[in-house]
């Protein structure tokens, strides 16, 4: 009974690792231009963004979907998805969910503005890292993430990831 708790206490606090394979994102070119996406770190597991936006963004809707797969399998399925109000997410964050865990994740290290209208200019986003803020439910698998952000109905920005979650 004693090695069943050990065990199942050292399965809770595994720690999953991202290692991302390709981080590809398109803008509209009315938009913002200049834009980059890479990664980088030692491990290939920290995402940087900068753009120019070329104007101001007043209302953000953002759809996210989240797809694994296991190998040996070729297809990627749906894990989870969801489509919310951006602005309203920037500015009334619930601290301790796990989409304010990803949020601050994103943040940390950017001049991202806390609420809405998003004004024209420099946008940045250095050495994401979102390893601590992935939930334990979130199987060793082949991942791929894909968010659109419109802006009165028009999408105006496509972010997809292509990476590898694994335990430590």
């Amino acid at each position: 009974m004693i090695l069943l708790l050990i065990h199942l206490f050292h399965y809770t606090e595994a720690k999953r690792r991202l290692r991302w394979d390709c981080f590809d994102c398109q803008m509209g070119p009315q938009y913002a231009d200049q834009m980059k996406c890479n990664v980088g770190g030692l491990r290939r597991s920290l995402l940087n963004v900068e753009v120019q936006l070329l104007t101001e963004l007043d209302q953000i809707k953002t759809y996210v979907k989240i797809s694994t797969r296991f190998k040996p399998s070729v297809m990627y399925r749906k894990f989870f998805d969801i489509t919310f109000n951006g602005c309203k997410v920037i500015s009334d964050m619930t601290q301790g969910t796990m989409v304010s865990n990803m949020f601050n994740a994103v943040v940390k290290s950017s001049n991202q503005p806390r609420k809405c209208p998003i004004k024209q200019g420099l946008i940045y986003y250095h050495n994401i890292s979102i390893e601590d803020a992935l939930p334990m439910f979130l199987p060793s698998a082949q991942l791929l993430v894909q968010v659109d952000f419109y802006s009165r109905r028009q999408l105006y920005l496509n972010v997809s990831l292509r990476g590898e979650v694994t335990e430590k």
